[in-house]
């Protein structure tokens, strides 16, 4: 009888790791996208809930509703859409899927200082999506609209002679889902500028095109990472769990890109980077043009695509 169960837990085991390997497979083909993650990231403690039920029903004639359970987490996880969540609040955790939920935006902008050299802008979030553009107002230095739930991020701006810096940071809780924390933050074209991200499971998109960003680092979880780089010279480090990565570089810049990853795809070769030694390439062009974009990841899986055209 003890045999039994030991060889029914490790069914149940076995089934947990075959589910997780189907879903970076899944990924991998172009299947399913990391929202997924983005989304079992958030109700991880579901792993618990299985392995308490399992250790209660492995020795009683239901033991087969944990194998039940896990198939249908799978497929939810596959084929749920969000929005058919509603909202759960755990205290840390708020699980927000719809907009009728939200609390509030938070708004402010301040005037542009052409004294302004080195412009360094922090920014801290648990889950939410996050778009950075240029500012529509030239006369504005930055443009902040934060969508939020929950308790209002906080927001710091700090300026010494010709530095300034702004910290935007998300509260304690944890807002997650469709309704989560939505940030659009703008910046000036004119204004040089350092950029570091902190954080959690979520999208990022990118847009800076127009900016002239000299440093970005990018500390994430999960999620979808999308950015678009200006002709200009560019420092980057992407530090991420997991997901998919879009870099679109202009062909009028140079490009150098190193990885650092356990499982990954990439179309490198495919758009004719070089491959200088392991996990490093370089466009053609790189010593031939004055901007060139360096670029670090380390990930532990996912896809990289470049675009440079």
């Amino acid at each position: 009888m003890s045999s039994g169960n030991n060889n029914r837990s490790a069914y149940i085991v076995g089934l947990v790791f075959i589910g997780i390997g189907l879903l970076f497979l899944l990924n991998s083909l172009g299947i399913a996208t990391f929202r997924i993650w983005y989304f079992i990231t958030r109700f991880w403690p579901i792993l618990l809930i299985l392995f308490g039920l399992n250790l209660i029903l492995k020795k009683s004639k239901l033991w087969w509703v944990v194998p039940i359970l896990i198939f249908v987490i799978f497929i939810g996880a596959v084929f749920m859409p969000e929005s058919t969540l509603r909202g759960i609040n755990t205290g840390f955790f708020v699980f927000h899927f719809g907009d009728e939920n939200r609390s509030g935006v938070y708004q402010e902008n301040r005037e542009y200082d052409p004294n302004i050299s080195d412009f360094r802008v922090n920014l801290t979030f648990g889950a939410n999506r996050l778009n950075i553009n240029s500012v529509e107002n030239n006369n504005d230095m930055f443009d902040l609209n934060l969508d939020y739930r929950g308790e209002m991020p906080e927001v710091n701006f700090d300026k010494r002679d010709n530095r300034a810096e702004l910290y935007v940071r998300q509260k304690r809780q944890v807002n997650v889902g469709t309704g989560s924390d939505i940030w659009d933050i703008d910046l000036n074209e004119n204004t040089p500028l350092d950029i570091n991200i902190k954080g959690g499971a979520g999208d990022l998109v990118l847009n800076l095109e127009e900016l002239k960003v000299h440093k970005l680092n990018i500390d994430a979880g999960l999620g979808q990472l999308d950015i678009r780089y200006p002709d200009y010279d560019n420092e980057t480090e992407i530090s991420a769990g997991a997901g998919n990565i879009k870099l679109q570089i202009p062909s009028t810049a140079a490009l150098r890109i190193e990885t650092n990853t356990v499982i990954n795809s990439n179309n490198f070769e495919e758009i004719g980077l070089i491959k200088l030694y392991d996990d490093v390439y370089q466009s053609k062009n790189y010593g031939e043009v004055e901007n060139k974009i360096e670029i670090k990841i380390s990930t532990s899986a996912g896809n990289i695509k470049v675009e440079h055209n």
